[in-house]
């Protein structure tokens, strides 16, 4: 088709560059839930062998993303600028052990390592047709950073199993969690894990249970369905091959009924989006074959004057782009300035909540100042703070950013539209289509804050002045040292924070900024270069070949059926 364009038009090479989107479609399916519910044996079950490790303390430390590759690779991504490694073995067991030292919080404490990612590649069936399946950590353990770790990744979600079981029924923890998967998820599905350790009757009082509680707390819907799954049993059958057992486990059931559904459904979504942007596509080929074929027909004279007029209006066009940057960075200013207000308010928060810690403390020693205590109060206390803020502040500055952009992605339209209704309009050729345009996207975590947080309070050392004071100033200056601590501490948290979410600002403003002016760029550098080229090949020969307009509205007729043939509903 490239060959049949009489000019070459860049409509063809995205019209291909679609349906690559469309053969590597993807659907990333998280599995949530309270560390110890099974999650990834489930996981592992889906997969057909033990790929993933498990054990009887927290195990899942860094989330995995798992798909399908022809062969078993593991990729591991640092926070640092260390390049990524790939690493291939064959047998399930060395990929578990190699997965240990990088995921596990026993081979890597508090992420020492300072992974970003981990990418799981293997050819298990249930992954062949585009399934992303994402291993996180359990939240409510003692471990806040595994919290922290499972709520980042909730943006990369399309959908979620969330695992429970009745060892012991829902807590209160997960229903807290539920809330904020319920933010980023389209759907989300319930398994109750472990029903093999249940008698019959003792599964229909849990699966009751769990309806009522999920149901009164506002989690779900009336009627919503939960699956009973034995996730050891699914995996021991697959293992064995045993299909009955397969059946009774309930993983069956899980694979047709969730994940076939929802991979059928992506790709019917992705259709039509795909199908959209192609009948766009061609609309913006046929009004540019139609402004060629024009300037092939009009007399010269009148073909150069209208040239000109193009070409004037297109000098305005650039001005007007202008004003759009202008527009775009006092945003971005904007948007800055919000960002400095806020951490000064989190500063201010961050130490009177510290304070009140300190003073919960105090109060409960009978007004004494126990260093050790304390100590332990506020190592439990800052990442809780920190990592709840770190998720507020995304959120603002997601809802604030994407606001802002969507304004300018509108002006940016009408910018691009205006170009091609002036050319229609002077060459007097209709205008096929008016060009839109999908949401600009942030992406999955656009500040994603890398850094620890700083969790530990160390007051200096009393001096031999302090030690010599009476009791009640000695408490007085050691409670000084220790707000100073504190007011470091937060300081240092919050610049963490306030830096990472600059970062991420200013590049998601400069990303945003250069996509319009490309944007705009290939529409102006398209729609002139048809008629300048059209102008020079005129002005350079005499007459005009019928056999070269004969190729125009060939090629027209072409477009036009595709066009037609988009426009048909698509079979399910």
């Amino acid at each position: 088709m490239r060959q049949a364009w009489p000019d070459g038009h860049p409509a063809l090479g995205s019209l291909a560059g679609l349906r690559e989107r469309l053969d590597d479609a993807r659907l990333q399916v998280a599995v949530l839930g309270q560390f110890k519910r099974g999650k990834s044996t489930f996981i592992n079950a889906l997969l057909g062998a033990e790929f993933l490790p498990a054990a009887v303390v927290p195990a899942t430390a860094i989330p995995t993303f798992i798909g399908w590759a022809p062969t078993p690779r593991i990729s591991v991504s640092y926070q640092d600028p260390r390049p990524a490694e790939d690493i291939r073995l064959e047998d399930p067991a060395s990929i578990r052990e190699r997965l240990r030292q990088f995921v596990t919080e026993e081979g890597n404490p508090l992420n020492f390592r300072r992974i970003a990612r981990v990418d799981l590649f293997v050819p298990a069936d249930i992954l062949h047709d585009g399934i992303v399946l994402i291993d996180t950590p359990g939240i409510g353990s003692t471990l806040h950073h595994n919290t922290d770790a499972a709520l980042r990744v909730l943006p990369e979600c399309d959908a979620a199993l969330f695992v429970v079981s009745a060892d012991p029924p829902i807590t209160e923890a997960e229903l807290a969690y539920l809330s904020k998967v319920q933010q980023h998820v389209v759907r989300l599905y319930f398994v109750l894990n472990k029903v093999d350790y249940l008698s019959e009757p003792e599964q229909v009082d849990a699966l009751a249970f769990l309806q009522t509680t999920l149901h009164d707390t506002g989690q779900v819907h009336s009627g919503q369905q939960i699956f009973l799954l034995s996730a050891r049993q699914a995996l021991n059958a697959r293992a064995g091959q045993d299909e009955a057992t397969l059946e009774t486990s309930g993983l069956k059931r899980i694979e047709h009924d969730v994940l076939q559904v929802l991979a059928r459904e992506k790709v019917i979504a992705l259709q039509a989006s795909i199908c959209a942007k192609a009948t766009n596509l061609v609309g913006q080929a046929l009004l540019d074959l139609g402004l060629q074929r024009r300037a092939l027909e009009l007399p010269l004279e009148d073909l150069e004057q209208r040239s000109q007029a193009l070409e004037k209006a297109l000098r305005e066009t650039e001005r007007e782009r202008q004003v759009a940057r202008d527009l775009l960075d006092g945003d971005r200013r904007r948007a800055v300035e919000e960002l400095e207000s806020q951490a000064e308010q989190l500063r201010h928060d961050g130490r009177d909540h510290f304070s009140g810690v300190v003073r919960g403390v105090i109060e409960s020693n009978g007004a004494v100042l126990d260093r050790a205590s304390v100590q332990q109060a506020l190592n439990a206390a800052i990442p809780a703070f920190f990592a709840a803020r770190l998720t507020e502040v995304a959120s603002d500055f997601r809802q604030l950013v994407e606001a802002m952009l969507a304004r300018h992605q509108v002006r940016a339209d009408a910018l691009v539209g205006s170009v091609r209704q002036t050319a229609a309009a002077l060459f007097d050729v209709p205008l096929q289509a008016v060009e839109t345009t999908e949401p600009f996207r942030l992406g999955p975590e656009p500040y994603w804050v890398t850094q620890q947080w700083r969790d530990a309070v160390m007051p200096s050392p009393d001096t031999l002045v302090t030690w010599l004071l009476p009791s009640a100033l000695r408490q007085k200056a050691l409670r000084r040292q220790l707000e100073a601590e504190i007011g470091a501490l937060v300081q240092h948290n919050v610049e963490n924070l306030r830096w990472a979410t600059l970062r991420g600002v200013n590049e998601t403003f400069r990303r945003f900024s250069a996509q319009l002016d490309a944007r705009l760029a290939e529409v102006l550098r398209v729609t002139q270069g048809v008629i300048t080229r059209a102008v020079e090949r005129r002005q350079s020969q005499s007459g005009l070949t019928v056999a070269e307009l004969q190729h125009v509205h060939a090629f027209a007729e072409t477009l036009a059926g595709l066009r037609a043939a988009l426009a048909e509903p698509m079979e399910t």
